[in-house]
């Protein structure tokens, strides 16, 4: 579903902007999980992968985020506590671009496709996750 957004994120949105939003309820494995896992067994980091790309295929799916050729896009990572460290916790970006590629939104994750990113970061006990926000190009 098309939104036309009023304000201003992270993303320079501007009034007409067309965005589109879906949140990927967490929390995400961070860096240091994602090499813990990695680490400990080849075929765990690789379960580990494919669990969170599928996650974020079918809450890609169920928001119905059309096919774009390129964006710009936010990632509101909310954690349950500050616990994690930002850089740590924004790792699992990658799991959202593999997640975009599956679902058919984005056709690669690569400098053509993904113009840029911006990460903020708030503390939410109640619903930590990711939202991420999708400006078209």
């Amino acid at each position: 579903m098309d939104a036309v957004y009023s304000g201003t994120l992270a993303l320079d949105i501007q009034p007409g902007d067309v965005i589109y939003e879906f949140f990927v309820p967490g929390p995400l494995p961070g860096l240091n999980e994602i090499v813990s896992e990695a680490r400990r067994n080849r075929f765990a980091g690789a379960k580990q992968k494919k669990l969170w790309t599928d996650t974020v295929h079918w809450v890609v799916r169920a928001a119905k985020i059309p096919s774009v050729s390129a964006a710009h896009f936010h990632f509101e990572w909310r954690e349950k506590s500050k616990l994690r460290n930002p850089d740590n916790i924004a790792a699992a970006k990658k799991f959202i671009f593999d997640g975009l590629q599956s679902a058919g939104v984005l056709e690669n994750d690569g400098w053509s496709q993904v113009l840029g990113f911006t990460d903020s970061f708030r503390v939410d006990a109640k619903a930590p996750g990711v939202l991420v926000t999708v400006r078209v190009a």
